[in-house]
């Protein structure tokens, strides 16, 4: 059982609440779409709502704005709020395919350096922002 009132959820008792429930109503599709992203190619607004209604997954790699847009369309057709992945453990080009790529975690490991590690963390996050 998952404490959601602890750290680092820290859910008062009426968002525990919502979270039960949600879970309890979910259909047996709808919990297996949540393990899945969607790595079609279209933004077409009627593909994704069609992705998000029929198979409740999504993702699709573009440039942010098309990022922000898509998440935009996927969030106001979902029957759940989406937890929206931004794949930034490279650099921030993870899921925006007009961010920069830093370094795989391979490289930067091999280098033995704390500080690139740090810094490959730190822009990441930055540009994911």
């Amino acid at each position: 059982m998952v404490d959601m009132k602890a750290k680092p959820f820290y859910l008062s008792d009426e968002d525990c609440k919502w979270v039960e429930e949600t879970i309890a109503g979910m259909t047996t599709e709808e919990k297996i779409g949540q393990l899945f992203f969607n790595m079609g190619s279209s933004r077409d607004e009627e593909y994704l709502k069609m992705t998000v209604d029929k198979y409740h997954i999504r993702y699709n790699p573009a440039t942010g704005a098309e990022v922000r847009e898509q998440n935009r369309i996927l969030q106001e057709n979902s029957k759940i709020p989406l937890i929206i992945a931004c794949n930034t453990e490279n650099g921030g080009n993870g899921a925006c395919t007009d961010g920069t790529m830093i370094g795989q975690q391979t490289k930067i490991g091999a280098t033995r350096d704390a500080r690139y590690a740090y810094e490959l963390g730190r822009m990441s996050n930055k540009e994911a922002a």
